[in-house]
């Protein structure tokens, strides 16, 4: 598995309105996308995006460790 930053945006066409990180473990970033849009976090919000994902780790399941909300803040 690895981890994905997954950005989430409010509105289905535009950056406009909330937005939201979270970071999924999953197998593949169409997997990490798939997570966050059937979670409770995820359904108000109707784009999304990988915006980071690391390398290969050893993980148990799959699923969302964290969530934050605001711009994503470069390193």
């Amino acid at each position: 598995m690895r981890v994905f930053i997954v950005e989430a945006y409010g509105g289905p066409q535009s950056t406009d309105g909330a937005i939201a990180h979270l970071t999924v473990q999953a197998a593949t970033a169409e997997d990490a996308i798939d997570i966050v849009r059937r979670s409770r976090a995820g359904i108000r919000y109707g784009r999304f995006e990988v915006v980071e994902e690391t390398k290969e780790l050893e993980a148990k399941e799959p699923g969302i460790i964290a969530e934050n909300d605001g711009p994503y803040r470069q390193p």
